[in-house]
């Protein structure tokens, strides 16, 4: 490339095109192993340039920079960029590809995300979007200013990311959150008791027991379920997504103009019931990304009757963790995989008042001192005798999740009639909750949160919440200043580790997890041998393969404690430290902060597990 530079040094006006290729989101999976290897490539003027192939996923980042001599004459009018799956053994997969037209490239620079089209140029279907940066750096009519000038392009590259990260505010998005236990009986023709029309950007709904029997133009309940929904939401609603485990149901409506900031859907279930394979308990979820925010929905049916409060604890530790192994990068906890995670369905819950204690049915004197309390509106001294909330607060489920207040009328066990009335052979509970966990920032605001008690077709009112989410768009990679980011571990230990082993102790060593660096083996302590207080040696650093300290705000650093047996390994519990608590401030070059987290697990605290360390982060910048 240096000899054409020399070639057409004495060509007047030229021109050096550069081009930084950042990466790709959301792109379509081509393996068995629903991932693909995806590269970026392009032509001009008969040259091939060609990203290097990133290995099993969906969200490549490339971060490879071209300087391309060209003289202004030779400009093409338009450039392809094509991203390719690479096949070890057959053809090459298209994924997709993004045609830039280059007539007001020198006035203008081209930065930002742009969507995958198909081979005609056309949006057929989701294919991911491409992170492209573009701009001409002027004239130049010798080759030691040609040279120059890519150095000068690492400060426009510089320029451009930073009015990039202005020109993106980082936005709100308010969700429409419902949850019913339908009482398998076909819903009511009008839902507007309960769902708000054309109100809110997203709309999702859970149902349980929702089996009943479809219209004659359906094939099954699931398909009319969804019909209901969409027709009571209007053509200007989409159907994102949707899943079934059993009679639970989980669904995503958003407007359709602005359904292409949805992406990276993934869905999973977890059956709690008879021998936790059976369906009539259990769980589904939906995750999904809009712009750069992860979030997942989880809609449940936990186990019914007055005393079954362990069980309901269970149930929801088992499906956090089942629905785990399923959804996300890094195939973490769900506390730690997702920026929001929104946990709701009839979670039968019940009051633990007066002297009931498990008998499921109270006693008439106590089902009339209660609804005596709903009807002069005491709802919050029956809410103290709450299972979930008193569960909640001695750390045995949902620990880190927040919930709003009710202060309506419980939703549970009601007369299927339009007045408030209830079935004596149950105590009245709020089994219908919603409840959220959030590792960004700000955390989710919740804005209203009600009953729709003029349903009256099912033994549960629907309950509805309007949730307002932090969102936000995801900055450079690249800091042209930076050289380095490292971050070191010092002085990790716990304590009170749960035994793990025949003799009571445990083998536990460190993995540390995240999306910011490679992946390895490699990033993981020794292991400390029997023992339940270890102290953790041997912890390598970690080089970021991001050098964009504005883009790790927004990252995580998972540690998963892990006991080490003959053949395998078995996990004890993880805690996450989000990278903004530690990166250095004020231009500074390094920062050291401790830390000091309960263990978790499926949304539980492991006994009384603690992990403590110190965090290192230090930044080499250039001159």
């Amino acid at each position: 490339r240096l000899v054409v530079a020399r070639q057409q040094a004495s060509e007047a006006q030229l021109t050096m095109l550069h081009i930084r290729v950042e990466e790709a989101r959301a792109l379509l999976s081509a393996d068995a192993n629903g991932l693909s290897d995806p590269y970026c490539k392009f032509n001009m003027k008969g040259t091939k340039y060609k990203t290097k192939t990133k290995p099993k996923t969906l969200h490549p980042e490339w971060n490879k920079t071209f300087d391309i001599p060209c003289a202004e004459k030779d400009l093409p009018t338009s450039i392809e960029f094509i991203v390719m799956d690479e096949d070890v053994v057959g053809k090459n997969d298209f994924l997709g590809a993004h045609i830039f037209k280059l007539h007001g490239l020198k006035d203008k620079p081209i930065s930002g995300w742009f969507p995958l089209r198909n081979k005609d140029g056309v949006e057929d279907m989701p294919r991911g979007q491409i992170r492209v940066r573009m701009f001409y750096n002027g004239k130049a009519e010798s080759l030691p200013e040609i040279k120059s000038s890519k150095n000068k392009s690492m400060q426009v590259f510089r320029t451009m990311t930073l009015a990039e990260l202005d020109a993106h505010e980082d936005k709100n998005l308010d969700v429409f959150v419902g949850t019913w236990n339908v009482g398998n009986a076909p819903p009511p023709a009008d839902l507007s008791p309960w769902i708000p029309k054309n109100k809110y950007t997203v709309y999702v709904i859970g149902a349980q027991e929702c089996k009943y029997k479809f219209r004659e133009q359906y094939q099954s309940c699931e398909e009319d379920w969804e019909a209901t929904l969409y027709t009571h939401l209007g053509p200007e609603y989409a159907l994102l997504k949707s899943k079934s485990l059993g009679q639970m149901r989980l669904v995503v409506f958003a407007r359709k103009k602005e359904s292409s900031k949805f992406m990276n859907f993934e869905t999973a279930t977890e059956a709690t019931g008879i021998g936790h394979v059976m369906s009539n308990k259990g769980g589904v979820a939906i995750s999904f990304s809009y712009n750069d925010t992860s979030i997942c929905f989880i809609n449940a049916h936990l186990a019914a009757h007055q005393h079954k409060v362990a069980r309901r604890n269970s149930d929801v530790n088992e499906i956090m963790n089942g629905i785990s192994r399923t959804l996300g990068k890094l195939k973490v906890d769900v506390m730690c995989e997702f920026d929001h995670v929104i946990f709701m369905g009839d979670l039968n819950y019940r009051l633990d008042y007066g002297n009931q204690g498990e008998e499921k049915t109270p006693s008439l004197e106590q089902f009339k001192q209660m609804v005596q309390k709903i009807e002069q509106k005491k709802y919050d001294q029956l809410f103290s005798c709450d299972q979930l909330q008193l569960e909640k607060k001695k750390g045995r489920v949902f620990c880190g999740f927040k919930e709003g207040l009710y202060n309506f009328a419980p939703t549970f066990k009601v007369l299927r009639q339009k007045e408030l009335a209830y079935n004596h052979e149950r105590s009245p509970s709020w089994c219908d909750r919603v409840l959220w966990h959030s590792l960004t920032k700000d955390w989710i605001e919740q804005v209203e949160l009600g009953g729709a008690f003029d349903i009256a077709s099912s033994d549960h009112k629907p309950v509805y919440t309007v949730l307002r989410l932090p969102t936000y768009h995801l900055p450079s990679l690249v800091d042209e200043t930076v050289l380095s980011i490292r971050l070191s571990l010092d002085q990790v230990k716990c304590f009170r580790l749960p035994p793990m082993d025949q003799n009571g102790l445990a083998d536990p060593f460190l993995q540390l997890i995240g999306t910011w660096f490679p992946q390895s083996s490699k990033n993981q302590s020794t292991v400390v041998k029997k023992t339940l207080n270890p102290v953790f040696h041997g912890i390598p650093d970690i080089k970021s393969g991001i050098s964009n300290p504005l883009r790790l705000m927004y990252n995580n650093l998972v540690i998963k404690v892990c006991d080490k047996d003959v053949m395998s390994s078995s996990t004890i519990g993880y805690t996450i430290l989000p990278l903004r608590w530690f990166l250095p401030e004020n231009g500074k070059a390094q920062r050291t902060k401790m830390f000091r987290h309960h263990l978790m697990k499926g949304g539980v605290y492991v006994g009384s597990a603690v992990i403590q360390g110190q965090v290192t982060i230090t930044i080499e910048r250039g001159e």
